[in-house]
Formats: structure tokens, C-alpha cells, sequence
């Protein structure tokens, strides 16, 4: 799938690849686990809203997205080859360099990035079934002139 996009637009999906990996997944894993179990709100007299509407439902939809994240990502992660896997989950999610990913793997440290471009490449197919090619194509020609 990859292949039938640009090189402009592949690397834009692959930035956004990494950011998700680095910073979008590591925010739902915070919220999800912060949330412990989210029930909805009990009915005992009174409305409690807020002018703002119900929190608790704002809170319980959050975490739902958080919990598909993480369901997702897991689910393209699992598609790629272990090397690739440990590869990625080491460097992006465990924050681990590529010195120690490479001695964990037995690869030179060269290797190493290789693997993770490779990998990359590969979620970006996976992640919902090439969602960030799509968006990265559609913002891609949202900024070209009319």
C-alpha cells in the first residue's frame, strides 16, 4: 500500500508514525491507566450537570479513545516482523537508544535504524489499515495553493 503514495506523503505519515509511538501513545497509556474503571454517573435525586454538560461522560469518552488507541496500535505492532516489534517498542515507547536496542539484538547500531525505518514503514500500512497514509496525503494537499 506504501508504494502507491508519494515520497512526500510517506514521510509525512512516518513523522506522524513516530509522534504517535512517542507522544499520542504514551499520553492514552497515562489516561488509561489513570482512569482506572469508569462508570457512568448514578442517577440519585437531583441533576449535579454543569452548564458545561456532564464530565463523567467526557472523562468515559477520553478514555474509550485512549483504550481503541492503545487496542490499534497494539493491533499493528503485533502485524510486524519481532525485530521490528522490539525494535520500535524499545525506541519509541521504552525510550531505549539504539546503542542498547542493538546490543539486545545483536545488530550494529546502523542495523538498528534500519530496522526501525523498516518498521516504521510497515506500521504506517498496519495502523488502521493505512489511516495515517490517507491523512497525510489529505493535509499534503490541503496546504498546496489553489
Amino acid at each position: 500500500m506504501i508504494s502507491n503514495f508519494s515520497d512526500e506523503v510517506v514521510k509525512q505519515a512516518s513523522n506522524d508514525a513516530k509522534r504517535l509511538l512517542s507522544k499520542d501513545l504514551q499520553r492514552a497509556i497515562r489516561i488509561n491507566k489513570s482512569a482506572g474503571s469508569v462508570t457512568s454517573p448514578s442517577i440519585d435525586g437531583m441533576p449535579k450537570g454543569s452548564h458545561r454538560g456532564n464530565g463523567s461522560e467526557e472523562i468515559m469518552l477520553l478514555v474509550s479513545e485512549c483504550r481503541q488507541l492503545i487496542r490499534d496500535v497494539s493491533s499493528a505492532l503485533s502485524m510486524l516482523d519481532a525485530d521490528e516489534f522490539q525494535a520500535l517498542q524499545d525506541f519509541y515507547i521504552h525510550d531505549k537508544t539504539a546503542t542498547r536496542i542493538a546490543q539486545n539484538l545483536y545488530v550494529s547500531r546502523t542495523q538498528i535504524y534500519r530496522i526501525i525505518n523498516r518498521g516504521i514503514n510497515e506500521f504506517v500500512d498496519y495502523y488502521r489499515g493505512g489511516e495515517l497514509l490517507v491523512i497525510a496525503k489529505r493535509e499534503l494537499e490541503d496546504k498546496l495553493p489553489a
